[in-house]
């Protein structure tokens, strides 16, 4: 097998522990919220907002890392095979970028006021 090819499986193999990290993150929040609205107490709901936010903020985390990686395969995947070093240095990438993605502002957004709904009809009946 050639160094770049090794170099790419290396670099694959982090995207995909990175991209199943932030699976894990969307898991453990979706669970918290239902576990919050099962129980139905006003004070629990609202103090589910918190991890919700936390969780976003990780999930944006591992998405900037997974696009950075990204990046840094289709640089390696352009080089000669002279020039494979094996460095897994990456050019970071912004965060607003990565939270403005599809996959995290949707959902953390809809697990927010999905909590502030329960706890308001809650709170009125």
């Amino acid at each position: 097998m050639s160094d770049k090819v090794k170099h790419l499986n290396i670099i694959e193999s982090v995207i995909t522990r990175v991209a199943g990290n932030s699976l894990q993150i969307k898991c453990w929040c979706l669970a918290i919220v239902s576990a919050a609205i099962v129980l139905s107490r006003s004070v629990i709901i609202v103090a589910c907002v918190l991890p919700v936010m936390l969780f976003c903020y990780l999930d944006v985390n591992y998405l900037s890392l997974e696009k950075a990686y990204c990046n840094l395969y289709d640089e390696v995947r352009q080089k000669d095979e002279s020039e494979i070093d094996f460095s897994m240095r990456f050019t970071p990438v912004p965060k607003i970028i990565s939270f403005k993605s599809w996959s995290v502002w949707p959902f953390y957004l809809s697990m927010a006021v999905l909590l502030i709904a329960v706890s308001l009809i809650n709170y009125l009946w």
